[in-house]
């Protein structure tokens, strides 16, 4: 992880908006910005949960690209969520799996996440890239500090975390 003079939501597009990072190398480098979203609702429980014992918790996770007019970061993300079963011992090179793990929920679902240079940040889930209910995309109501945003509601916890790395290659 890079760190930076991480105080305000703009400190993310000033990395992101750098270009690249190695001049002159073969492979160039470019800035990255990573985020994942956690979602939890104390009210809800994930598959296979006995009286309740287990919130359920979903995440997604992945870059954030950012826009032409380099006002928006943005990315379309796989959701993942826990689930709670007898989990399953180490067998041969498989390593065990723990009674509260998580698994992709399914590949058709994600989650877009938006987020503008003025600290709006929206999320969008979506089945098969159409939303969800037909909804729009919902408003995160939080505060940027040092790469966390949190929003607590009566029996859920959202938050947003950033992260800024690097990747090499051609950027798409």
């Amino acid at each position: 992880m890079t760190t930076i003079n991480d105080t305000s939501i703009q400190s993310l597009f000033d990395y992101a908006k750098q270009g690249v990072l190695n001049p002159g190398k073969d492979f160039p480098v470019y800035p990255a910005v990573y985020v994942t979203f956690v979602e939890q609702f104390a009210d809800s429980h994930p598959p296979g949960t006995a009286n309740g014992s287990s919130d359920l918790v979903t995440y997604t996770n992945g870059r954030l690209k950012l826009s032409a007019d380099k006002k928006m970061l943005s990315g379309e993300l796989k959701v993942w969520r826990n689930i709670h079963d007898a989990g399953s011992p180490a067998i041969f090179d498989m390593p065990a799996r723990p009674e509260d793990a998580f698994q992709k929920v399914e590949d058709q679902v994600t989650v877009a996440i938006t987020v503008s240079d003025t600290g709006v940040v929206t999320y969008q889930r979506k089945l098969k890239g159409v939303p969800i209910g037909g909804m729009p995309p919902a408003t995160l109501n939080a505060s940027y500090d040092h790469g966390l945003m949190v929003q607590k509601a009566q029996g859920s916890v959202r938050n947003l975390s950033f992260t800024l790395g690097s990747i090499a290659g051609v950027l798409a």
